[in-house]
């Protein structure tokens, strides 16, 4: 059996020994939106919870388009054409409209990189610039929520008539789901603010799949209510990158009817957890860097027993994809040095060194990257090289029939045993 693994951009072959039990994990299959497009516009004419756009928007008012940078699969270059059209229609020019790349605490990107994400066309048409979170003359302070983080947000957003957030929903290992608030805080907020809210992640209600109760996901709402935007529009892939729903209206209500869709698009049942799983994180852009990789290999455990091996493939070209998680890592503490050093003093992108550990603390993690080894292991990971080898060696140690799984895309698939449903 020869299991074909996304990586990078392109694909890598894993011969699997003759005679393995192997399960693929997948959603189940669901048939691509026919044309996006017209879904688009249908959403932007009959959002959830607010009026049509072209009611909402006023000729003469200045537009902010918020969305994704290239750490995120999103397809901007689909959807934004017809949200300019609806724009346009409404009589706002393209003069009066202007993108902003929501990039939190990620790094700048190329100019090369922001033409990609919005499209030849509209690079040529709208104003782009990108969110700096550590410039303080570029924020303006909105608010505080009950749990004392202060909101500052981004000037020129803050100050243009109408906002409009763009992205992506997919299951999100702190806030729950991203998407929705998500793309103005953290991505349009300041770094102390990104900090305090992702220092939550310790609470241990802060959990994928989970809006209410989920201390990350409540704070980021508060700080999206005291800013108000004006609409939203997001959009729902499959692993292959196409448009399985769109939805569009208010901030609150039209995203949980997205992360309701989630939940019956992504996730996947399994009766009991197995003693190995082969997955691949989905190649480009999801496997970047090992910030955006760790969200799959996430998932992937999910399907694991505890001390089961995972073997999976992240090419990770940009490295960490962060200095803070790189530090972090380079020192090579236990998931519980660690933690006692993020409840003294939170560090964003430490946290993420923290799951790494986590990860490697309770299972068997084998990763296919070009990574340096010496990195890897300090991640609490295993470098591997020859993986047919490695998974041969796998399931020789596993027993005589070991329970095995393939999860192609792990961004994109959502274990979940029955006995957590009950």
């Amino acid at each position: 059996m020869k299991l074909k693994i996304p990586y990078g951009r392109t694909s890598v072959a894993l011969q699997v020994p003759p005679g393995t039990l192997l399960n693929t994990l997948e959603p189940t299959p669901r048939s691509p939106l026919r044309d996006p497009q017209e879904a688009i516009r249908d959403a932007l004419r009959y959002p959830i919870g607010t009026p049509p756009l072209r009611q909402l928007v006023r000729s003469g008012e200045r537009v902010a388009i918020v969305v994704n940078d290239v750490t995120r699969l999103v397809h901007t270059d689909v959807f934004l054409p017809v949200l300019v059209d609806e724009l346009n229609a409404a009589g706002v020019p393209d003069g009066s409209i202007f993108v902003v790349f929501a990039l939190g605490t990620h790094r700048p990107q190329t100019p090369e990189e922001r033409r990609g994400i919005v499209g030849k066309e509209m690079a040529q048409r709208l104003e782009l610039f990108e969110h700096d979170c550590s410039d303080r003359r570029g924020l303006v302070r909105v608010g505080r929520t009950s749990r004392g983080h202060e909101v500052w947000v981004n000037r020129r957003v803050w100050e243009a008539d109408r906002i409009i957030l763009t992205g992506e929903i997919v299951p999100h290992l702190i806030a729950g789901y991203s998407g929705g608030r998500k793309s103005l805080f953290p991505g349009l907020a300041d770094a102390e603010f990104i900090r305090r809210n992702h220092s939550l992640v310790l609470d241990p209600a802060c959990r994928i799949g989970v809006l209410d109760g989920n201390p990350a996901h409540e704070d980021l709402l508060e700080a999206c209510r005291l800013f108000g935007p004006d609409f939203i529009l997001n959009v729902i892939l499959n692993s292959a990158g196409q448009f399985l729903s769109v939805v569009a209206g208010h901030y609150d209500a039209a995203h949980r009817a997205g992360c309701q869709r989630i939940d019956e698009f992504y996730g996947t049942s399994l009766a009991d957890p197995y003693d190995v799983v082969i997955a691949g994180s989905g190649g480009y852009p999801l496997d970047i860097d090992l910030r955006q990789a760790h969200k799959g290999m996430e998932n992937a455990a999910r399907a694991l027993r505890p001390g089961g091996s995972l073997v999976y493939f992240a090419d990770c070209t940009d490295g960490a994809g962060s200095a803070a998680l790189q530090e972090w890592i380079e020192r090579g503490v236990t998931a519980a040095e660690l933690e006692t050093s993020l409840r003294e003093n939170f560090v964003v992108g430490a946290h993420k060194a923290y799951w790494l550990a986590r990860l490697g603390s309770r299972f068997r993690v084998f990763l296919v990257s070009s990574l340096p080894d010496a990195f890897v292991l300090k991640s609490h990971l295993t470098p591997a090289h020859d993986p047919e080898c490695l998974v041969a060696g796998l399931l020789d140690g596993a027993g005589s029939r070991p329970r095995v799984a393939f999860i192609s895309n792990a961004t994109f698939t959502l274990p979940v045993l029955c006995s957590d449903r009950l």
